[in-house]
């Protein structure tokens, strides 16, 4: 029996030597086609997935076979399953039979930053793609037995989606699911299950009601790297991804050389552009056509003789004599309607109608409609291309002065493309390390470099750089010369070389691409007098959300990028905190370890726990969802903002951008419970908002609270390990299993952990964990650990201006002039913003302002080092060095801070104001004199608090009158945000100078925002009753959250002794004058 079907990537795949990055291709890798593999066979079966089979040592067995196995607890009958096959189909190739780069990075576990040199790349099939699957199956022991119902339910396991091939498959990856007539095979007969048999799958949703940034490793520019470098004009026009196919297509065959200079191709585009749409057009509206007529000498002639038509018949008719009609259809409708009570004789007539063949001229209606949509082109133009649509060059003039207007869009995206040029460098260093193997490998082919050259590192071949000779040598030393001169096997290790350049060079044009588009470039000033705010000024966010390459049928054979969170995030994420909490609670065990490993796996051990990649839920429309933030870091000693230090995020934030991912675990035994127990834990955790994923988490990003959606248990015994998980529940027979499906707030609940986790010590390290290095880890919890619960109470009127493009603008007779909104959790662009805005303190100003304040308190103005010499502030906030491993993230994290229905005014402040000064508490206007500066020990600059400047002045709504002067709104005293800073593993001190540095004495408060100078930002914090620390020994014990969460008594942690420079902030922050 042949079976045949389609197998659906549910996700993507990964199949391939894990020290590699490609797919393996079939054959000599030359044609790049792909496969799943059939059967165990060949150099690496000792390792590899396969369908069935096993390796000559026994020890890797089919995927198949396994399945069988865990089913039935004995082994798939030889011979059943005698060949699978599973190839692509042709449709899931793009146009380079390349895919996907998924690439991930490694966290420290004391530093909770990237490791260096420990990342990965893989390169995966599109999820989405479709496999054909053939499968041949032996009949004669097909009938033996329970051979073919048991066949059956396996292949119903692929076809229920719980089936995963390849790499990565606790990390997202590997997911397929089938899609055949599985009849010939189905019985009456349910073969019996083994008893172990089982299978848990969680579904999980949540959305950026939390603001989420995991963060794209792509687009990173090395201000090192020249400006210019080579690029094909073929990636610059391929990235205009709103003109239509067809003239994409004809642009990238005449621009498609080497650059010389991007101003010289930018002329030749404006030049090619309306021709080759003159051009199109043109093919489109004139050429030969097929038309119907009756010709009057037919009508005369049938007029004639005994049996002629009637002079009545011949009047209705003589209307459309010469007439030209489509088609033979159009003309008889048209017959038929003319002769009404006589359309009887319209075969007749039709009879002797000619085709004839014409050439048409009339300009094609939905063509002009097709370019002019994509381009933004003036509709309207239409009439005019219509009455000169027999003339190229009349329509090239038409479209000349049309296409100008455009141009400047189009110029931006290359002008982003090759500003993009500079970034990703280690590709160039990847592609040229990889350039020297294949240099190497096509000597040895040659015959170039002899066996005793090829054991010394010294010895380096002509044209070889020794650091890659030498590279070269290390990443082959287990190899021997006889074996690596094999003809076959070199030359497919040469393609396969090959075919990595060509990979990384298109998929870095493709993510290139991608980040020029408009949506993903920045708003920054620039013109005349840096007052006009566009994009063409900007450049693309620092830091985008995630993304990858799927299959879809609109995607012009290249793949569509589609937002995601990776598995290998997920998983990292509640590993970590898996890890945190068990050191925390029982050290670094070895009983950590092995719960641990069972729950999350380990090198040559599987995880119980598979964790899909989270994926949203309506993929096409999340436009307004996308809010962006701007930081910049200020000169201490001016308080100025350092304007190279400004960076920007592109983050996701709102209840209309969801997320779903499932949680998948088989074959939990009585062994397990303590490990699944553990995720529950976790899971309740993340329900919580306590294990965060991505990235800029001290900025308050990823601390999402997730919801179980969904839940489907399938046991083989219904008062087994089950019972224990979820207590007594109904279950229905589904095929072989017991199934129990549960959605809501029931699956929920039923979640429930069966063994509390408890200290294996008296009590937990009152001290935070330290690394070798001596800094203070996070590989465990210690310390103080909690949330301050912050009320911001606005004095003065407050601006913070949002971020991208400003809400208002005009112009007047000296230039534009911007009227900037308070900053909101909403769009970079003006027109994407809504009526209903979210007011809020950014995170970043938020955490800017205290670690201002914490630095003067601990008097870190000695820059750390490195590392192992980090000053108080930054050990606390965190640091970023220079060299590998010298980062560490920091130790609290600070949310937004929303406001409730505030109150705002627009308020004009004219420029310069230097030469008001605020002395002796009141303004004076001192037109001679610098603006003054309070300097902290000559150091920090701090902005007294006082009452707003006489120059500033309140206005009923953006009045602008004048040219020298900002507008902006501002928040009104009374208003007040909510915020929460989460602390981990904080000593004593460190709490005490926070908690000052927060809430401050009374009659002190902190200032944010702009112009401080001049009386705005004024602000007090007020630590609330809600804000807790953690008692980790009940954290996890069971006893209700009272029980574990002790309420902060800010007096108590408010010590003067710990804080330097004490008199000084004293008089900075004093609100007496207010």
């Amino acid at each position: 029996m042949i079976l045949k079907g389609k197998l659906y990537a549910e996700s993507p795949i990964y199949r391939g030597n894990a020290r590699k990055t490609l797919f393996t291709r079939d054959g000599d890798g030359t044609h790049r086609l792909v496969s799943l593999a059939g059967q165990v066979a060949g150099t690496a079966q000792s390792l590899m997935d396969a369908f069935i089979g096993q390796s000559r040592k026994g020890g890797n067995v089919g995927l198949l076979n396994r399945l069988w196995r865990r089913l039935y607890d004995s082994s798939m009958p030889k011979g059943l399953v005698t060949r699978v096959e599973c190839e692509l189909q042709q449709d899931s190739y793009p146009r380079d039979h390349f895919f996907d780069l998924r690439m991930g990075i490694r966290l420290d576990e004391d530093r909770w930053a990237a490791e260096a040199n420990a990342n990965y790349k893989m390169e995966t099939v599109f999820r989405n793609s479709v496999f054909d699957f053939l499968l041949t199956v032996n009949d004669s022991l097909l009938k033996q037995g329970e051979n073919a119902a048991r066949l059956y339910y396996v292949l119903r396991e692929l076809e229920a989606g719980r089936f995963w091939f390849g790499a990565g498959k606790s990390k997202g990856l590997g997911r397929i699911r089938l899609e055949a007539d599985l009849a010939p095979l189905a019985s009456e007969t349910l073969p019996r299950l083994c008893p172990g048999a089982n299978h848990l799958r969680i579904f999980l949703t949540f959305d950026a009601t939390n603001p989420v940034l995991v963060g794209w490793n792509w687009g990173k520019v090395d201000p090192a790297v020249p400006s210019f470098a080579a690029v094909e004009g073929r990636v610059l026009v391929e990235a205009m991804r709103d003109l239509p196919d067809a003239i994409r297509e004809r642009l990238e065959m005449g621009l498609a050389g080497p650059i010389l200079s991007p101003e010289d191709w930018k002329h030749r585009f404006a030049e090619y552009l309306p021709r080759v749409v003159a051009i199109w057009l043109r093919e489109r509206s004139v050429g030969e056509i097929e038309t119907w007529v009756l010709p009057a000498k037919a009508l005369a002639k049938l007029s004639k003789g005994k049996y002629g038509l009637s002079k009545k018949v011949r009047a209705r008719v003589e209307p459309l004599v010469d007439q030209p009609f489509p088609s033979k259809e159009a003309s008889e409708a048209a017959l038929v309607k003319a002769l009404e009570d006589k359309a009887n004789m319209a075969g007749r007539i039709l009879k002797v109608m000619t085709r004839q063949r014409r050439t048409s001229q009339q300009l094609d209606h939905e063509a002009w409609l097709e370019v002019a949509g994509g381009l933004g082109l003036d509709v309207t133009l239409e009439d005019h291309l219509a009455e000169q649509v027999q003339s190229e060059e009349a329509l090239v003039k038409i479209l000349t002065p049309a296409c100008q207007k455009i141009l400047p869009r189009l110029y931006q995206q290359v002008d982003q493309q090759i500003n993009l040029l500079r970034s990703d460098a280690w590709v160039d260093v990847e592609i040229e390390n990889r350039a020297g193997h294949l240099r190497i490998k096509n000597m040895l082919l040659e015959g170039k470099i002899g066996e005793r050259q090829w054991g010394d590192p010294n010895l380096v071949p002509e044209g070889v750089s020794p650091a890659i000779w030498r590279e070269f040598l290390d990443a082959h030393r287990r190899v021997r010369f006889r074996h690596l001169l094999n003809p076959r096997n070199l030359n497919k290790s040469i393609t396969n070389d090959k075919n990595m350049i060509a990979f990384l060079e298109g998929y870095r044009d493709r993510t290139r691409q991608e980040l020029a588009q408009p949506h993903h470039v920045d708003f920054r000033a620039g013109g005349a007098s840096n007052r006009e705010i566009s994009r063409k000024y900007g450049k693309p966010y620092d830091t985008v959300f995630m993304r990858m390459l799927s299959w879809s049928p609109s995607s012009r054979e290249q793949g569509a990028w589609e937002v995601y969170i990776p598995g290998s995030t997920i998983k990292g994420a509640f590993r970590k905190r898996a890890s945190q909490v068990l050191k925390t609670l029982w050290g670094e065990s070895a009983k950590t370890t092995e719960v641990l490993d069972s729950l999350f796996g380990a090198q040559r051990r599987r995880g119980l726990v598979f964790f899909s990649d989270a994926y949203l839920t309506d993929p096409h429309d999340p436009e307004r969802a996308w809010c962006s933030m701007d930081g910049v870091k200020m000169n201490p000693k001016t308080g100025c903002p350092i304007e190279t230090a400004k960076h920007d995020y592109l983050f996701a934030y709102g209840d209309t951008l969801a997320f779903q991912l499932q949680v998948d675990v088989q074959d939990i035994e009585e062994r397990d419970l303590e490990a699944v127990s553990l995720l529950v834990h976790l899971l309740h955790d993340f329900q919580g908002g306590d294990i965060p994923l991505g990235g800029e988490k001290t900025s308050g990003f990823g601390w999402v609270k997730a919801n179980v959606s969904r839940l489907a248990w399938l046991t083989a015994s219904p008062d087994g390990v089950g019972e224990k998980l979820f207590g007594k529940q109904a279950l229905r027979q589904d095929g072989v299993w017991h199934r129990l499906d549960l959605e809501g707030e029931a699956a929920s609940n039923v979640l429930r952990a069966i063994y509390p986790l408890v200290p294996d010590r008296a009590q937990v390290s009152s001290t935070p964990p330290r690394a070798r290095a001596g800094f203070i880890s996070h590989r465990s919890f210690g310390g103080y650990c909690g949330t301050l619960a912050v009320e911001a109470e606005v004095l003065t009127p407050l601006n913070i201006r949002e971020s991208g493009e400003p809400s208002f603008r005009t112009t007047l007779a000296d230039g534009p002039v911007n009227g900037w909104d308070f900053f909101s959790m909403a769009p970079p662009e003006a027109a994407q913003r809504g009526p209903h805005k979210v007011y809020a303190l950014p995170s970043r100003s938020i955490k800017g302002m205290l670690r201002h304040i914490y630095t003067i308190a601990s008097d870190s103005r000695e820059p750390s080092s490195d590392i192992s010499r980090l000053n108080p502030t930054d050990g606390l906030f965190g640091w970023v060095g220079t060299g590998p491993n010298q980062a560490i993230m920091g130790r609290l994290s600070f949310g937004f801070g929303l406001f409730d229905k505030p109150e705002l005014a627009w308020f004009k402040v004219p420029y310069p104001y230097g030469e008001w000064q605020y002395t002796g508490g009141q303004w004076k206007h001192a037109p001679d004199r610098p603006a003054t500066k309070m300097l902290i020990d000559k150091t920090w600059r701090v902005f007294p608090h006082a009452p707003l400047a006489p120059i500033v002045k309140r206005l009923d709504g953006f009045q602008p009158d004048t040219f020298q002067a900002r507008y902006f709104r501002a928040i009104l005293p009374g208003a007040r945000a909510r915020f929460t800073i989460r602390f981990w593993n904080l000593d004593e001190q460190e709490l005490q100078r926070l908690m000052w540095c927060v809430a401050l004495k009374p009659g002190l408060a902190h200032k944010m925002g702009n112009n401080r100078y001049l009386g705005f930002g004024s602000l007090r914090l007020h630590v609330l009753p809600d804000s807790f620390l953690i008692e980790w020994a009940k954290r996890y014990a069971g006893p209700p959250e009272q029980d574990w969460r002790l309420p902060i008594q800010v007096e108590e942690w408010i010590k003067p002794n710990v804080i330097l420079h004490y008199r000084a902030l004293q008089r900075a922050l004093n609100v007496k004058q207010l």
